[in-house]
């Protein structure tokens, strides 16, 4: 008994130690109604949030000082591309914005649009993005989208083997999972990502039968809903993924002060400390 006891211990104190590693960093789309950067940063460090995940559009030098002067790391940046596989296939603007992202370490999120586009186009797109950003140091993870190229997290394994490129590495996304998957399997699917998986996205959501889109059900606060988040975490932990888990805000109908206060408070007590026996 006390074997079993001990062993009990070490793994409730392996998983804390483990989600007190995981950075948490909000999407930018929860931040629409305040416009100016440094209010946006103001607020996630009142509030306690380790990041932000930002997009092309929306990454000034006037953003990145903000999130500098406030301690906000710039963890993401979502890049969602046509499948071209031609010279034109990263414009010059998106070369430069990866350029920028440099001395952020950011990862590039990267999304393939284009959901019946052949594999040659997509892989071709996806290399000359792993070697842009490998020229400045930076790791490109693929976004599960639904409707795009890379809609599920199988499709993203599937063309991660085949673009076969170093600093290329898959993300999941709860709320995409759900909208098409059952979500009985989702301890299967991560466990089948672990050795690729870089980057988790996580909200609060109605656990509904997959099919047509429902956003405003798929989408919530975090700690609203009825999909018991203690399954992501737990899978989290049995995988030991260290890496940083990304709060999804799509169409969130709140003020960003409030729903981003809702969602920081369900983390901490998702990552309160594990009862031991």
């Amino acid at each position: 008994m006390k074997t079993i006891t001990s062993a009990i211990i070490a793994l409730a104190a392996l998983a804390g130690a483990l989600r007190a590693e995981r950075a948490f960093f909000v999407f930018d789309n929860g931040l629409t109604d305040i416009k100016a950067a440094g209010k946006q940063a103001a607020l996630l460090q009142e509030l306690g949030y380790d990041g932000i995940c930002t997009r092309p559009q929306n990454a000034s030098e006037e953003f990145f000082t903000a999130m500098d002067r406030h301690g906000i790391k710039v963890l993401g940046s979502y890049v969602s591309l046509p499948a071209k596989g031609d010279e034109e296939s990263i414009p010059a603007s998106i070369t430069d914005h990866i350029r920028k992202l440099k001395e952020h370490k950011t990862r590039i999120w990267l999304a393939i649009e284009n959901r019946n586009a052949d594999d040659i186009a997509a892989i071709a797109t996806i290399r000359k993005v792993c070697d842009v950003a490998a020229e400045n140091g930076l790791e490109v993870v693929l976004y599960p989208h639904i409707g795009f190229k890379t809609h599920t997290p199988a499709e993203c394994e599937r063309i991660r083997k085949l673009a076969d490129r170093p600093n290329l590495g898959i993300s999941f996304s709860l709320c995409h999972f759900l909208c098409q998957e059952d979500s009985a399997g989702l301890e299967v699917s991560l466990k089948a990502l672990a050795p690729h998986l870089k980057l988790v996205q996580i909200n609060g959501a109605d656990n509904i039968p997959p099919g047509k889109p429902d956003w405003k059900r798929l989408i919530q606060p975090l700690g609203q809903g009825s999909f018991d988040m203690k399954r992501i975490m737990h899978a989290l932990d049995d995988i030991g993924y260290k890496g940083p888990v990304n709060l999804q805000c799509y169409q969130v109908n709140q003020p960003a002060s409030q729903h981003l206060a809702t969602s920081i408070e369900a983390w901490k007590n998702l990552n309160k400390p594990i009862n031991k026996p």
